[in-house]
C-alpha cells in the first residue's frame, strides 16, 4: 500500500502542519509507505528543511511543491486571486505526478488519531470527493446556488479523486465558477465553498470520524441542528462514536478555543501539544485568545447557560464570525 497525503500551508501554521504529519505517522505504523505531498504557499527555506528531516528521520516520504513557482503547471488564473492559499489544494491534480489517481487532503489545523487504511482503501472510482458532512447555515448553500437538500461536506478532510478530476477536466469548470465567484464577492469565499457548489453530486460520505469537528465536543445531534438550523445531520450514536474513537480530529473554530491558544478547553488540547513537542516546533509559543469580543461572549454564554437558554440569547442578535 502506498499512502499519499497531502498539506497546504504558509509559513504561520507549518508549525501545525508538522504536528499533523507527526500524528499521522505514529499511528499508522503499519504503512510504512507514506508519500506526503505538501503545497509551499510562502513556506520559509528553513522550513521546508526542517519539514523534509522530520518526515526522513521517520522514513517517510516528502515533496515539497512551491505554489509561487509553479505557475508554468497550474496556469496564470488562479495567481490573480487575493489568498491564493485558500483554493492552493484545488490544484493537486496538476501539482501532482499522474501517477497518483488519489490522495488524502488534510488541513493542518489537525491531528490523526487512528489508522487511515480502511479511509484509503474506499472505492471513489465514481465520485469526485469523498468526506464529511459539514455543520452550515442554509444561507452558506444558497450562496453558492446549492440545493438546500444536498450535503455540504467540510473541505478539513477529503478523499480526492484526482484521477476522475483530470479525466473530465475538472479544474476548467472550478476556474469558470471561480471567475464568477469572486466577482460576486460572495461572503462565504473558499475552496470548500467552491468543491460544494460544483460537486455535491460526486460525494461520498464518510461517517463523522473522520473529521470530527470541534461541535461533536460540545453539543449533541438535536443541539447542533437547532443551532445551524439544519434538518437532517448525524445522529447521537455516530457523533459519540466519532468523539470515542476519532481517526480524524480537525480544531475548527467553535465555543472555546483551539489547542495552541493559552488556556484552551477543547478535550484534546494535551494530544495536540504531545505531539507537537514531537516536531522541530516544540519550542512553539501558544497564542493568545484574539477572537472578537461578540464571539468570546458567545462562547462564556454557551460554557455557563443552559442549552435552552443559551439559543434564546443567541437568537437574539448572532454576533459575525464563524461560530463552529
Amino acid at each position: 500500500m502506498n499512502l499519499h497525503i497531502a498539506l497546504s500551508s504558509d509559513e504561520n501554521y507549518t508549525p501545525f502542519m508538522a504536528t499533523a504529519i507527526i500524528s499521522v505517522i505514529e499511528n499508522n505504523i503499519d504503512i510504512p509507505d507514506i508519500t506526503f505531498h505538501i503545497i509551499s504557499v510562502g513556506i520559509s527555506k528553513e522550513s521546508q528543511g526542517k519539514m523534509k528531516d522530520m518526515i526522513a528521520a521517520n522514513n517517510r516520504k516528502c515533496i515539497i511543491y512551491d505554489f509561487h513557482s509553479s505557475q508554468d503547471i497550474v496556469g496564470e488564473f488562479i495567481f490573480g486571486v487575493s489568498k491564493i492559499n485558500k483554493y492552493a489544494r484545488l490544484y493537486l491534480p496538476k501539482l501532482l505526478p499522474e501517477t497518483v489517481d488519489k490522495v488524502i487532503y488534510m488541513d493542518c489545523d489537525a491531528i490523526v488519531l487512528g489508522s487511515l487504511k480502511k479511509l484509503w482503501e474506499i472505492k471513489i472510482d465514481k465520485y469526485s470527493f469523498a468526506g464529511v458532512e459539514d455543520v452550515v447555515f442554509e444561507r452558506h448553500k444558497t450562496s453558492i446556488n446549492m440545493p438546500v437538500n444536498c450535503k455540504y461536506i467540510n473541505s478539513g478532510m477529503l478523499i480526492f479523486n484526482l484521477k476522475k478530476f483530470r479525466e473530465e477536466n475538472s479544474l476548467d469548470r472550478v476556474e469558470e465558477f471561480m471567475k464568477s465567484y469572486i466577482k460576486r464577492k460572495v461572503k462565504y469565499s473558499n475552496d470548500q465553498a467552491v468543491i460544494n457548489a460544483l460537486f455535491y453530486k460526486e460525494f461520498y460520505i464518510l461517517p463523522p470520524e473522520y473529521n470530527c469537528i470541534t461541535p461533536y465536543y460540545l453539543m449533541n445531534s438535536e443541539q447542533i441542528m437547532t443551532i445551524y438550523r439544519m434538518k437532517s445531520y448525524y445522529n447521537d450514536e455516530a457523533l459519540q462514536r466519532a468523539v470515542d474513537n476519532p481517526v480524524f480530529v480537525h480544531f475548527t473554530p467553535s465555543f472555546i478555543t483551539r489547542p495552541w491558544v493559552k488556556g484552551s478547553r477543547h478535550p484534546l488540547t494535551k494530544k495536540f501539544l504531545m505531539y507537537l513537542n514531537k516536531t522541530p516546533w516544540k519550542d512553539f509559543e501558544l497564542k493568545k485568545d484574539n477572537r472578537t469580543f461578540n464571539v468570546k461572549l458567545v462562547g462564556i454564554l454557551f460554557n455557563l447557560l443552559p442549552f435552552s437558554i443559551f439559543l434564546k440569547v443567541l437568537n437574539i442578535k448572532r454576533p459575525k464570525g464563524n461560530i463552529k
